[in-house]
């Protein structure tokens, strides 16, 4: 990104960046206003909250930082001077996003089903496939134990709630 008067990219304020800064401020709103139907309460202990902080203030603060990132870009794009380098793309980079972003939808409608671990798992072997892994022992290793080191880390260390596997709710950690 450049602020010079050269003559490359579109000029004035409304382009690509002024685009992603409006996304990026009503992404912000959205996830502000369903935050708290989406996080979970702890229960109360006689009577009291079990700390200090409501569930939902991290999540409200990361949507608080996406509207005042979108209202920035929005501010910087009036001088701001730029080739739209995402035109330029090729379908296969197009498709290799695509397939990522259908990938982790696909995961979190089959979580509540499968549980965190799994729908992980199947998720990344999947990737890992798509992407070009040579070696199926490793990559089946690193699909099976990545998801097994964050579910216990945030179950266990930081007491996150995550969907289990339904199928086995006690078997091993998960």
């Amino acid at each position: 990104m450049t602020d010079t008067d050269n003559d490359q990219g579109q000029p004035g304020w409304m382009n690509f960046n002024t685009a992603f800064g409006l996304g990026a401020i009503v992404f912000g709103m959205v996830l502000f206003i369903i935050t708290p139907d989406q996080v979970e309460r702890p229960r109360l202990l006689f009577g009291q909250k079990p700390s200090g902080l409501d569930p939902d203030f991290f999540p409200r603060m990361v949507a608080v930082f996406f509207m005042i990132a979108g209202a920035w870009l929005i501010w910087r794009a009036r001088t701001l001077r730029e080739d739209n380098g995402m035109a330029a793309l090729d379908g296969e980079a197009i498709m290799s996003v695509l397939f990522t972003i259908g990938g982790f939808i696909v995961m979190a409608f089959l979580m509540p089903w499968l549980g965190f671990v799994i729908s992980s798992f199947i998720l990344l072997a999947v990737l890992s496939t798509f992407y070009g892994n040579r070696n199926i022992l490793l990559g089946l290793l690193v699909s099976a134990g990545m998801p097994l080191l964050f579910f216990n880390m945030l179950r266990i260390w930081l007491k996150v709630v995550l969907p289990q596997n339904p199928i086995f709710p006690d078997f091993l950690w998960f």
